[in-house]
C-alpha cells in the first residue's frame, strides 16, 4: 500500500473525530447536554445532574474523543511490538463499534420518532467508516518501519 494511504486514513479519521471533540467542548462550556446534530435534550434530563456535572460529563466525552484521536495517530508510528499492535487494534475496533452504535441508535431514533438526531447519526456513519478504514490500513501495513525515498 502506498505510504500516503497509510497516513491518509488515520489522519482523516482523527480530523473527523476532532469535530466531535469540538462539539463536546462547546457543550461543556455552555453546560448543555447532547451533541451537535443530535436530538434536543429535554430540560427534565438536566434534573439527573448536580451543579457542574453536565459540564464535567461533556469534558469527559471530549477527553474520550481525544483518546481516539491519539489512538488513530499512534497507528502512524513504526510499531513492531505484536502486543502493542493488538492492543491498539482492539481499542480502535471498540471506537469503530461505538461510532457504529451511535449511527444505528441516532438514525433509528430519528426514523422512528420525531426527536431529531439524523445529522449526528450520519456523522457517526462516516466516523465508523473512517475509523474502520484506518484500522484496516493499519493491519495491512508491514510491521517493519516503512522507509521513504532515499
Amino acid at each position: 500500500m502506498p505510504r500516503g494511504a497509510q497516513r491518509l486514513w488515520p489522519g482523516l479519521a482523527a480530523g473527523w473525530t476532532l469535530l466531535y471533540v469540538g462539539s463536546k467542548i462547546w457543550y461543556a462550556i455552555e453546560g448543555r447536554l447532547g451533541v451537535t446534530g443530535g436530538p434536543i435534550v429535554p430540560r427534565s434530563h438536566y434534573q439527573d445532574y448536580g451543579p457542574g456535572e453536565v459540564a464535567t460529563a461533556q469534558w469527559l466525552n471530549a477527553g474520550m474523543g481525544m483518546l481516539i484521536v491519539l489512538l488513530l495517530l499512534a497507528t502512524l508510528l513504526p510499531i513492531t511490538s505484536r502486543a502493542i499492535h493488538w492492543a491498539l487494534s482492539v481499542l480502535l475496533a471498540a471506537a469503530a463499534l461505538m461510532a457504529s452504535a451511535g449511527a444505528v441508535g441516532m438514525l433509528g431514533r430519528a426514523l422512528a420518532t420525531d426527536s431529531g438526531g439524523a445529522l449526528f447519526g450520519a456523522y457517526c456513519v462516516i466516523w465508523a467508516v473512517l475509523i474502520t478504514t484506518a484500522l484496516v490500513v493499519y493491519w495491512r501495513r508491514p510491521r517493519t518501519p516503512v522507509r521513504g525515498p532515499e
